[in-house]
Parts: C-alpha cells; structure tokens; sequence
C-alpha cells in the first residue's frame, strides 16, 4: 500500500524534530494572548476566532510542547459557556488577521449568526472534556481543574439534557456546522443534494445559510425546532465524542472524589452507546448511519468516517468493532487507503460528481483530527501496530505538504487554508504510537 512519496521505513528522531519546529512555528503564528485570554485561532488566514472543538485539538497538541499553554486555552474556552450551559461553536474574541478591514466586513455581514456578545449559537462537537482529561493527566493541576470544572459539567449537560429532543439519551444536531463536518456526504440526503443532479452546487450553497435564517427566527430553541422537522440529526461524531466527554468527566471525578460525579457520566456514557446501538446500527452494513427526521426517523445510509466513530467512544462492543475495522477501516478499497484515513471512503467518493470537491468533507479529504481520533480507537481495541502504520504516513506526509486544513486522500496534496493547526496532532499520534523517537523538540 506504500507509495514511493511516503518512503518506507520506521519514523525517526529527525522527523520528530521536524514536527514538532513547525508545530511550534504554526501554533505561535495563530496564537492569541491578550490578559486572561488565550487561544489558537484555527488559522489566522481564514478562521481568526475562537472555535470550540478546536480548541480541545489545539490542547492536546500544546501539551507536547507547553502544557501549561494548553490548560489556558481550556480555561479559555470553559469561560465562554453561558448562563443555559451552551459553549457556543464560535465566539468573537480578540484576534490578529491578514486582513482586518475584510475580517470586520465579513463579520458584519454575518453579525446576525452571533449574540449579542460575539458568541455563536451553534454548538460544537465536544472535543474539549477529553482534552481537559489529558491535560489533568500531564500536570495534576487540582488547582486548575476545580476552576474548570463547574462548566465542563454545565456543558456537558446542555448536550445531555437540552439537545436530547427525542428522550433517548442521544444528543440532536439541527444544522449541518454543529456536527464539525459541515458538507459531509451523510447530509447530502436531508439536505436534497442527489449525485448527479443539477443544481446540487447552488443548493449546497444556499441551504445551510436558509437553514440558519430559519433556526435564528426560531430562536434555536431545541424543542421548536424539533417540531419544526426542518433538520434533525442525531448525528455521530457529535454523539461519540459526548460519549467519550462523559468517560472523562468520570475519570475525573473519580479523581476529585466526586462519587455522585462519577456514577451519573459513567451511566450518561453507557445510555448513549445503547442508544446507538439500537437507532444507529446497521447489521447488514456492518458500521453505524445517523439518524434523521423527528417525526418519521430514518437512517442517512450514506457511509463516511463518521460511521468508524463509536470506535472512539470506547464502549462499543467487541464484535461490532471487529467489524468497522476490519470491514471498513482496514477496507483498501474504503478507508485504508495510501494516504490514510480518508473521511470518505474510496468506494463511496469514486462515484460523486466532481462538484463535491468543492465542498468541505464532501470530497477526496484526510482530515487529521479523524487520523488521531481513530488512531486512538485502533489502538484501544488491540490495533496499535495498524496505528503506528497511520500515523508513519500521516507525519510523512504533514512533512512533506506542510500545515493545511486537509489533504487529497488520493496524493496527499495540502488542501485549501495553510498555515492550520490540526495538523499538530500528528504530535499526540507520534508521542502515543513511536514514543521511542521522541525527544526534546
């Protein structure tokens, strides 16, 4: 499966010096530091905020660099819940750009997507707890934790309680930009978007920004928008990342000796998988679909890495995931492909109009935060030497490309915004699965 631009051979020191220079370099270049704010903004060319799940990533990568940098940026991001629990996808914080003037103009023109204090009303997949949990693991700061941990748990339980429309446990998206993966194909359906159809490239720009018209009008109350039916997705990575949220507020509290702590997330945790388990699963497929409609729910049978995420919930069981992995995730023609892991599978991509190149997650993409989530999977579920495998590949071709938002499952080519910070977790992917190269950057 090795191609002659991803050179053979076991990663080396050299390659961990590298990585981890221009992590540094990439990471200074985005970070924001005024007063009691502290940040990376994804890239300062395109995304100069604050996002929610990008923060968490941003954490894990600092931890290999500066973990006290990375607990600031997770206090950061934990002082923007708001009195209800939401921790918004986007919050309007001091920033540096390219471009100030054309910066202020675009947020002018989409000042109606935010409150009235800058913050989104979207929510982001909860990237953040877990980050916290690995940031606890790194520098027993007690101190830290108890700042923090009143609103980790209010955010936490705004997905558990608010967004659980249905009564199931399962956490509800009501727009495509809350579940992190924007255009993904598993919408296209929900969305009206069909393979070759006309007009399917107007209607993908049009829509997700009538979707929010229409959810701003409603006031994102979940309850109304539910009823409304217009976009209701109990959605995976979303839900498994809450999954994995919960397991590390157990953790935690177990730690602190909350035991009422303790025991309520570790029940969150297991409620949500059997609610997977049960609404989500496809046996004849062998992976798991989301679910869509309120009134007449239905599975979006449309396969991406989305459906590979249970796996990093952790509780998925054994034989189920058997099968998304060796099915579907050591699949040459699906997901383990010579750049690997494509968000979209080989088998599903090739058969998409050229039109969804132009969409983010909808074409041939590796995004590196699926690498290391996966990775992490792979290896709890007895896989590592598949994750050393990835993540070879993943630096080698981080090394060659440099730091983009994405790459081309099909060359490895940088994709679209340069200069992002993603890619610095192939830092955590190095430091967990070829420990013995590392060493001081």
């Amino acid at each position: 499966m090795t191609r002659p631009d991803i050179k053979p051979g076991p990663l080396t020191a050299d390659e961990w010096r590298d990585l981890h220079r221009e992590s540094c370099r990439v990471l200074a270049l985005n970070e924001v530091d005024e007063g009691d704010i502290y940040y990376h903004m994804p890239s300062y060319h395109h995304y100069p905020s604050l996002f929610g799940w990008d923060s968490g990533f941003h954490a894990v990568a600092m931890l290999h660099i500066d973990p006290a940098k990375a607990a600031r940026e997770l206090e950061t991001l934990f002082r923007q819940v708001r009195d209800d629990g939401h921790l918004p996808h986007e919050v309007l914080l001091p920033h540096r750009t390219e471009h100030p003037w054309l910066r202020d103009l675009q947020t002018w023109l989409v000042r109606w997507e935010f409150d009235r204090r800058g913050a989104s009303y979207m929510i982001d997949p909860p990237s953040y707890h877990y980050a916290a949990q690995l940031v606890y693991e790194k520098t027993g700061d007690e101190e830290w934790l108890g700042r923090i941990w009143p609103n980790m748990c209010r955010s936490l339980d705004y997905l558990l309680e608010k967004r659980d429309v249905f009564g199931d446990g399962l956490v509800t998206i009501f727009h495509p930009w809350e579940s992190g993966t924007d255009m993904s194909p598993q919408f296209f359906s929900a969305m009206g978007l069909e393979r070759g159809r006309r007009g399917s490239l107007l209607r993908s720009n049009l829509y997700p920004t009538a979707l929010f018209a229409f959810n701003r009008a409603l006031g994102w109350d979940p309850e109304k928008l539910a009823r409304a039916d217009r976009f209701v997705c109990q959605e995976l990575t979303v839900n498994c990342l809450t999954i994995r949220a919960c397991r590390s507020m157990a953790f935690l509290a177990r730690r602190m000796g909350d035991g009422y702590a303790e025991g309520k997330y570790e029940a969150r945790a297991r409620i949500l998988m059997e609610a997977l388990d049960s609404k989500c699963w496809d046996e004849k497929a062998g992976c798991y679909f989301p679910r869509f409609g309120f009134r007449e729910p239905r599975l979006a049978r449309r396969k991406t890495a989305d459906s590979l995420m249970p796996l990093f919930g952790g509780l998925c069981a054994p034989e189920r995931a058997a099968r998304l992995i060796e099915d579907h995730l050591l699949n040459p023609q699906e997901f383990f492909t010579p750049y690997p892991i494509p968000f979209n599978p080989l088998d599903e991509v090739e058969e998409d109009g050229k039109w969804v190149e132009k969409r983010l997650w909808a074409g041939h993409c590796v995004w590196i935060n699926f690498c290391w989530m996966l990775c992490i999977a792979l290896a709890e579920n007895g896989y590592r030497d598949v994750a050393r495998e990835v993540t070879r590949r993943v630096v080698r071709m981080v090394l060659r490309e440099g730091f983009y938002e994405f790459y081309d499952s099909r060359d490895g080519k940088g994709r679209r915004i340069p200069d992002f910070c993603w890619p610095a977790l192939a830092l955590d992917m190095v430091a967990r699965f070829w420990p013995e190269i590392v060493g001081e950057g």
